[in-house]
């Protein structure tokens, strides 16, 4: 009997266990041994996840530390420029706060509200890059002067761009934009109408009703019946008309933040990471 004829007889004896259903006898212990595998590798897993979190929220919280850090030293430096400007109190925390305000009227998220009172707050910071000489001057200023002096809006944009914090974003956009008029005939780019960012807008008018109301070196300060009438003449041409119907909506309340900001040495921390304007009033 040749070899291929013996094993055909062998197959008809011994079926095929494929053909037959038939499956390999299970090894004692092994759906155990490949659970308890699993189950580690679950656990590990799960493990290497919770550590990766860890990490991720350090990041975030070091990151959040740094831009604390960054807005404080520009919030400082605001405050130098003021003082160089020989501004005294508390001007940048009321500019701030009527702006919000302001901004609240309009129907802005409240979100915007906020980064709005803490960004108006550093309108001014270009001023850091004026000499002395010209903000404290008591006389008219020169062209040349003059020149310099409307090149701070260019200084403090600069100061704060390359952020990508949106409130010093806002902050370099108001530092840009507050001197620029509704007509179109202020500076430094000659914007007109709503060209003109609402953020600059809105702090165009707050720093005009404060500043007014403060004594300055080469002015005395002006009563409050004086700077609404120079407002109300100035609307349409300096002024937004649509931000000048809010404020004198709300001017009442507009001047009792002014007295209530004044009636402290410090009403809050302008480094505070969020401050809640609207409960100060």
């Amino acid at each position: 009997m040749n070899s291929k004829i013996a094993a055909n007889q062998f197959q008809s004896v011994v079926p095929d266990a494929r053909a037959e259903g038939m499956q390999p006898a299970p090894v004692p212990g092994a759906p155990q041994a490949d659970e308890r595998e699993a189950a580690a590798a679950r656990a590990q897993l799960n493990r290497l996840m919770r550590e990766l979190q860890d990490v991720r929220d350090q990041r975030d919280e070091a990151f959040r530390a740094l831009e604390r850090a960054h807005q404080d030293t520009l919030f400082r430096l605001a405050r130098a420029a003021e003082h160089k400007d020989g501004e005294v109190g508390a001007h940048m925390q009321r500019v701030g706060a009527f702006s919000a305000m302001i901004a609240e009227a309009l129907g802005c998220p409240n979100e915007y509200c906020e980064m709005l009172y803490k960004a108006a707050q550093m309108h001014d910071i270009g001023k850091i890059g004026i000499h002395e000489s010209i903000l404290r001057k008591t006389g008219p200023l020169t062209s040349d002067e003059w020149r310099l002096m409307r090149e701070h809006p260019r200084i403090g944009a600069s100061i704060l761009a390359g952020s990508d914090a949106p409130v010093l974003e806002l902050a370099a956009e108001v530092s840009m934009a507050h001197h620029e008029h509704f007509s179109g005939a202020g500076y430094p780019q000659g914007l007109s109408g709503e060209a003109i960012p609402l953020s600059g807008r809105i702090v165009a008018l707050a720093d005009f009703f404060d500043t007014l109301s403060i004594d300055r070196c080469y002015r005395p300060a002006r009563g409050d019946a004086e700077i609404l009438d120079m407002i109300r003449e100035r609307r349409g041409q300096q002024f937004d008309p649509r931000v000048v119907d809010v404020f004198f909506g709300i001017v009442d309340k507009l001047l009792v933040a002014r007295d209530a900001i004044n009636a402290v040495e410090e009403i809050t921390d302008v480094t505070d990471s969020d401050p809640d304007w609207c409960l100060i009033f």
